[in-house]
């Protein structure tokens, strides 16, 4: 049982780092609206790519970074995020907070969401086995088991954005009332891997 807060991967704490900070943006959901609009997913993950997009000029990564690129990694990532969202959040809190830093050579999101505590300990080993593995070997692994077993939750989209754009997730779980568990879900791209 989960008593205190517990991180793994690439966790920060983001709220207290604001120097070379572009924008601070955040908004928040209903993962049960996310759920029954499934279309609100890409539709939110669109809009903040773009927005967050046009900020490309004031890169600082030695090189131009393209703003259709920007655009698309941001939106594949956020739109797995909040998909996730959509189909693991579950409890009496269905909120959910979505939070972007951009920085000069750096992108840093955070989503957070609830799971009730039975779900914790699965998440928690699927996490431990992403980051303590090869993300090009663990993502063919899965591919075949999905193959054979037709399972969600495998965490395929994760393993891509790792291995395809070198994306570090850092994740919190914070033990609140009512066995509800928050967990909240960090993602960092240096833009040079754009």
């Amino acid at each position: 049982m989960l008593r205190t807060s517990k991180t793994f991967g690439s966790w920060q704490d983001l709220q207290q780092k604001t120097g070379g900070t572009i924008s601070h943006n955040r908004m928040t959901l209903d993962a049960a609206q996310l759920s029954q609009h499934w279309r609100r997913c890409s539709l939110s993950s669109d809009f903040w790519a773009r927005y967050t997009s046009l900020s490309s000029s004031l890169f600082q990564t030695g090189t131009p970074v393209k703003r259709e690129a920007v655009e698309s990694t941001i939106s594949y990532l956020l739109n797995e995020l909040f998909e996730n969202c959509a189909k693991f959040s579950s409890g009496p809190d269905r909120g959910v907070v979505y939070e972007s830093w951009v920085y000069l050579d750096r992108l840093s999101f955070q989503v957070t969401n609830h799971i009730e505590s039975p779900r914790l300990d699965s998440f928690i080993h699927l996490i431990e086995e992403m980051l303590g593995q090869d993300p090009g070997e663990l993502y063919f692994k899965r591919l075949e088991e999905n193959a054979e077993t037709n399972v969600s939750g495998s965490g395929l989209g994760y393993l891509t954005l790792m291995k395809d754009y070198q994306v570090k997730f850092g994740f919190r779980f914070t033990p609140l009332k009512e066995k509800n568990i928050a967990v909240d879900v960090q993602a960092h791209i240096n833009v040079k891997e754009i």
